[in-house]
């Protein structure tokens, strides 16, 4: 999703790399499964050890974690690569987060995980979930400053979830703030050319680059990905650097698909000249069509 709260660089999930300390802001349980799921993936992929760090309301283990991700098919070894931390553990004996004893405790993850012959240690966690009260938040920016000071060295990574939902949006500041980049999902399409990435917040696409003869089909194949989404769709244009005729003609008939399900599809930061061309042709009044805001050049 952008982020609403501070810019930071975007990193695709499948692009995370030892070092990297990300945020993951998500708005719904779908997001964050579709991001988690190429975490743990990923990781997998990569010969990684996976730690999982669970709130209250957390996967109790390794096989509750690869459920939540939509990866219970996979064969039953892999689960001795993943390890989740249960509440108790990540907090100090009177149950409130101590940010020195949690990262303590990466460490010795870490240690462990490289005698273990991973190649990397890969931590994730929704850390809205410890958060009790303004005691809390103060140590969870305490733990966060200290996380990227350790993650430094290279030889770990971290994504910290955090559901906007449930995170007071001054809170929510604060804690992206101390994070460089934040996380999405790999791209629906992604060539030199063009790059096509889900969005949930709203749900929709971001479009950027090119879209010309050569991309019509994988644009197509993007815009078919979210045609069963209920509701009102959003396509972020920002980013396009060109869309030919036969691009915008697929961006209208896609419309008037949605209209026949009484849902709209609005068009967000289209450059003045593509507006321009929109409404010569009398493509505004497309049914279920909504220009949005352009883009100012």
């Amino acid at each position: 999703m952008v982020p609403p709260h501070g810019v930071h660089r975007r990193v695709h999930v499948g692009d995370l790399r030892p070092g990297d300390h990300a945020c993951l802001l998500f708005a719904s349980d779908e997001e964050r499964t579709s991001i988690l799921r190429g975490f743990v993936l990923g990781g997998l992929d990569a010969e990684h050890k996976i730690l999982y760090l669970a709130g209250a309301d957390g996967p109790p283990g390794p096989q509750a974690l690869l459920e939540q991700c939509r990866l219970a098919g996979l064969p039953g070894g892999l689960a001795g690569q993943l390890e989740v931390l249960g509440p108790a553990e990540l907090g100090s004996g009177q149950g409130e987060l101590d940010p020195a004893a949690l990262l303590g405790r990466l460490r010795d993850a870490a240690d462990r995980s490289r005698s273990e012959g991973y190649r990397a240690l890969r931590v994730t966690g929704d850390l809205c979930a410890v958060l009790r009260d303004g005691s809390d938040l103060s140590r969870l920016l305490r733990y966060e400053t200290l996380l990227a000071t350790e993650f430094s060295s290279g030889r770990t990574l971290a994504v910290c979830q955090y559901d906007i939902r449930r995170c007071d949006p001054t809170a929510l500041d604060a804690f992206t703030s101390a994070h460089l980049r934040s996380v999405e999902v790999d791209p629906l399409v992604r060539t030199a050319e063009l790059t096509v990435v889900r969005t949930w917040s709203p749900p929709g696409l971001r479009i950027e680059g090119v879209v010309d003869a050569d991309s019509h089909r994988r644009v197509r194949d993007a815009l078919r990905s979210v045609a069963s989404v209920r509701g009102d769709l959003r396509l972020e244009m920002s980013r396009v650097e060109f869309l030919d005729l036969a691009g915008l003609r697929l961006l209208m008939t896609f419309a008037r698909a949605r209209a026949a399900r009484h849902c709209t599809v609005e068009l967000t930061g289209l450059p003045p000249h593509l507006l321009h061309v929109i409404t010569l042709i009398g493509w505004d009044r497309t049914p279920g069509l909504r220009l949005g805001a352009a883009h100012a050049c």
